[in-house]
């Protein structure tokens, strides 16, 4: 056992020779010698290899001997336990020969001899869940690969912590023992105990042994470990090697194929069978849908077709298994893309050519495919383009021979809803710009400038304007004064402003108001006069007061009358 447990600290430290050396000089030292039957053999590979394997034949000739010394003494014993026992220690000795043996082996045939029974067996019906993990095992051996250095120093560290728990046991048993040893005892008892200090020595040995092998075993692997920087270079050269070149070949060959099905295909709708064909169709609809799909399958195909080839089984695996992900995912995720292929064959809620309202502006429907395309028009910049997942909740309408696209144009004089007035200098999707007179800039959201319902002046408007005078004008005011008012506006209107721009001047008896006979004055101009809407407002009311004044009428005004009260006495303002 003693001599089992040195080998093994022996092995465990590296002197199999198997491990490749650092080229270079290790150390300015003489090479060691050892005996090897009184010849010298050098501290070298295959010297440390040929004294290994005479340690090791050194070893299983001894314990040989105590198994041919076991087996005479189970012969010449009667008693079952005794019996029992050199049973159980002729098995373990076996064992240990057997285990030296496959080391011997493994040390005469390096690791080729090792792997010489890792032979797959043939002739099995492969199962599901073989197949399953066959399927895997690529991802596996790769994530087992990856994390091989650490695992193994992890389990070398927990190694060495169990042995030096059973060293440390084995010293409390043999210091145990040794006083038993030294005091005066029957010969049956000595012997057992010798037996057991025999036992407990050699369990002592094996671990310290193992420990040492152990402890010296992660010096070696912390000496020999990269540092980070080498480990992420080494990672990243490795992967560019295989992986990394087979994925950019990939990519090349999938844009290859797919670049190449959609110009065959628009070919054939530029010169081809199809070019007579129009594609607003149905039948030109589905031909789109077919060449998308056929150029993703294309691409995807040539994808794995080079994983394939250059027999990368990881990337393979690892695109059939997102294959089957997506495949799987599609029973939930394919109704919504039904609705979508049903949009884009204009089959939908939303069709080409309609109308739909957008972010409360209202777009032409110019085209639908994955990105469709809105255009107003009566808009700067008016092109949007849409998802379809943008376009989904829509629905469209037939637009109106005249229905206007958008209530104003550039240059367009407006009234809002707010008091507002000037002219539009531009109108975009985002916002509109008023001009106001002074030259002060206002500017509106587009959506909340169609909510302030825009009065467009500049394809004409009226001023209506309200004059009163007073009741002693009574007679004639239902004819003459009328008559006066709508000649003195229409020859001052249209001598200033023209015919072209001054479609109609009338003047009405309005109303009899409390203190006034009120008169009401229309006048419809065309959209050239729309900057001058407040200057027609003050001319008509300019107008009319020269006529009261050169016909000597009156111009009434709102009279308060004040009464003044007499004044309080202090009596009175007592008993108030």
């Amino acid at each position: 056992m003693i001599r089992y447990g040195m080998i093994l600290a022996w092995l465990a430290a590296g002197g199999f020779g198997l491990a490749q050396t650092p080229a270079g000089p290790v150390s300015q030292a003489k090479p060691a010698v050892e005996t090897n039957g009184g010849a010298e053999i050098a501290d070298t590979p295959e010297g440390r290899k040929l004294a290994s394997l005479k340690s090791l034949a050194d070893s299983m000739a001894g314990m040989v001997v105590e198994v041919d010394k076991l087996r005479a003494e189970l012969k010449q014993t009667v008693s079952e336990e005794r019996k029992a026992e050199l049973n159980t220690r002729i098995e373990s000795e076996r064992a240990q020969i057997r285990e030296l043996r496959a080391n011997f082996q493994n040390i005469v045939g390096g690791e080729e001899a090792a792997q010489y029974d890792e032979v797959e067996q043939l002739g099995k019906q492969p199962t599901v869940q073989g197949q399953v993990q066959e399927l895997v095992q690529p991802i596996l051996a790769e994530l087992r690969n990856a994390t091989s250095r650490p695992r193994e120093m992890e389990a070398l560290r927990r190694s060495l912590e169990s042995w030096r728990s059973r060293m440390v046991t084995a010293e409390v048993v043999n210091g145990r023992i040794d006083p038993l040893l030294h005091s005066p005892v029957d010969s049956r008892v000595s012997d057992e105990l010798k037996l057991a200090k025999r036992i407990w020595a050699g369990r002592l040995a094996e671990a310290e042994a193992q420990v040492a092998a152990l402890t010296a075993r992660i010096a070696e692997k912390e000496r020999l470990t990269p540092s980070l920087w080498e480990t992420i270079s080494q990672l990243f050269v490795d992967f560019w090697r295989s992986r990394g070149l087979n994925l950019l070949i990939a990519l090349v060959v999938a844009m290859a194929g797919f670049v190449a099905v959609r110009r065959g295909y628009q070919w054939l709708w530029r010169v081809g069978p199809l070019k007579r064909r129009s594609r607003a169709t149905l039948m030109g609809r589905l031909a789109d849908v077919t060449a998308v799909s056929v150029a993703v399958l294309t691409a995807v195909g040539g994808v794995l077709l080079v994983f394939y080839v250059r027999g990368d089984w990881l990337l393979l695996t690892v695109a059939a298994i997102l294959l089957l992900g997506v495949a799987w995912g599609s029973k939930a995720a394919l109704p919504p893309y039904f609705d979508q292929i049903r949009l884009i064959l204009n089959l939908g809620a939303v069709r080409e050519g309609e109308r739909v309202v957008y972010q409360g502006i209202p777009w032409k429907v110019r085209s639908l495919g994955m990105f469709s395309k809105f255009v107003n028009p009566a808009l700067e910049g008016g092109v949007l383009r849409l998802p379809l997942s943008e376009v989904m909740p829509m629905v469209s309408r037939h637009a109106a021979p005249k229905e206007p696209w958008f209530p104003t144009a550039e240059d367009d004089w407006v009234i809002l809803s707010d008091g507002t007035y000037g002219k539009v200098i531009t109108q975009t999707p985002e916002q509109v710009v008023v001009l106001k007179l002074g030259g002060s800039l206002k500017t509106y959201p587009t959506a909340e400038f169609l909510a302030a319902t825009p009065e467009n002046l500049s394809t004409g408007f009226r001023v209506t304007a309200v004059f009163g005078i007073d009741y002693q004008h009574l007679a004639g005011a239902t004819d003459e004064v009328v008559e006066v008012f709508s000649r003195a506006l229409t020859t001052r209107l249209i001598g200033k402003h023209g015919r072209e721009l001054i479609r109609s001047v009338t003047v009405e008896f309005a109303s009899a108001a409390a203190s006034a006979l009120e008169y009401l004055v229309q006048v419809d101009c065309a959209g050239g006069l729309a900057s001058r809407l407040r200057q027609l407002e003050r001319m008509i009311q300019s107008v009319c007061v020269e006529v009261c004044e050169a016909r000597g009428w009156v111009i009434p005004f709102t009279q308060l009358t004040i009464h003044q009260a007499e004044p309080l006495s202090i009596a009175d303002a007592k008993d108030a």
